[in-house]
């Protein structure tokens, strides 16, 4: 990966963008997991006419093999490239958190180029961690967080049951914690605030951290400009609201995220994940005669009791 990082750092930006497109549209003419990408775009734009989906697809693969190789060659960069590489808005924002002193959590998603976000920031300075249990052997999983923690991201891996601990004591030491919140949730640990208008199973980690450790929430995304540099906005601080009602104060704080995210995804529809399966876990149907479930049970997440 190493090798391969200083072989793309070394081509002209038009023909690395022109490569890593090529290598997307191949990844969509076979077809990988492109059912699931026109299903999640269907559910999400019924509005919009088969043909303006399957543009929107197949857009969404040129940038996702643009990102992977724009990945790639970030450890690679000179420093002078490295500097310009991150257009921000909201910078004071994310001061503004830090200055609190009970470290950031910021909340990101799958959308534009996520993996250049967390590591250029590292390179410049501002590290950021992130908290994930260990997944299944994989080859290609090993090198890519290789190619992520070369950047200087670092990884906490943490047994099942530990990951709301070791989140904790990253905020702890005063650090950015990387949290992904558009990621599917097993039913048992979800809350089910609105994505597109569909319950969405979403972990409530950032509100109940939050709320545990007095550490402020700033929302970020980037997305890449077609130049080499990358727009990040940065929204915030924020925290949960207090009403009494930590059922309800927690799920409203998530859909606020929700409905950040989902702004940006419908200004930018090309540049979100819609590969993975967002909304496959669904609300428990409530016994017949109970009453209606509540959206969310907020049954914490890895031992976050």
């Amino acid at each position: 990966m190493r090798l391969l990082g200083r072989l793309l750092a070394k081509l002209p930006y038009r023909l690395l963008h022109a490569l890593g497109a090529a290598l997307g549209t191949l990844a969509y003419a076979l077809g990988i997991r492109r059912r699931v990408v026109l299903s999640n775009l269907r559910l999400a734009f019924p509005e919009k006419a088969d043909a303006e989906l399957r543009a929107i697809a197949r857009e969404t693969y040129r940038n996702l093999g643009r990102g992977v190789l724009d990945f790639l060659r970030i450890p690679a960069l000179p420093r002078e490239e490295l500097e310009r590489l991150l257009v921000r808005d909201g910078w004071d924002r994310f001061e503004q958190a830090m200055a609190r002193g009970k470290g950031v959590i910021a909340a990101t998603a799958h959308f534009g180029n996520f993996e250049v976000l967390a590591s250029a920031h590292t390179l410049q300075g501002i590290p950021i961690t992130t908290v994930s249990r260990r997944m299944a052997d994989s080859r290609v999983n090993d090198a890519w967080r290789g190619a992520r923690t070369s950047t200087g991201v670092e990884e906490i891996i943490v047994k099942r049951g530990e990951t709301l601990r070791g989140a904790r004591r990253v905020l702890e030491q005063g650090k950015v914690l990387g949290y992904m919140i558009d990621q599917n949730q097993p039913a048992r640990h979800a809350i089910f605030p609105t994505f597109f208008g569909v319950p969405a199973a979403t972990a409530a980690t950032p509100a109940l951290l939050s709320r545990r450790t007095g550490a402020p929430v700033v929302f970020a995304l980037s997305w890449p400009l077609g130049d080499g540099r990358h727009r990040v906005i940065i929204e915030g601080p924020l925290e949960p609201p207090d009403t009494g009602d930590r059922v309800a104060d927690v799920l409203a704080f998530t859909q606020d995220l929700n409905d950040r995210l989902e702004r940006h995804v419908r200004a930018h529809p090309e540049h979100w994940y819609w590969l993975h399966r967002r909304w496959k876990t669904r609300p428990p149907e409530p016994a017949r005669g109970a009453p209606a479930a509540a959206p969310g049970t907020l049954t914490p997440p890895d031992g976050a009791g």
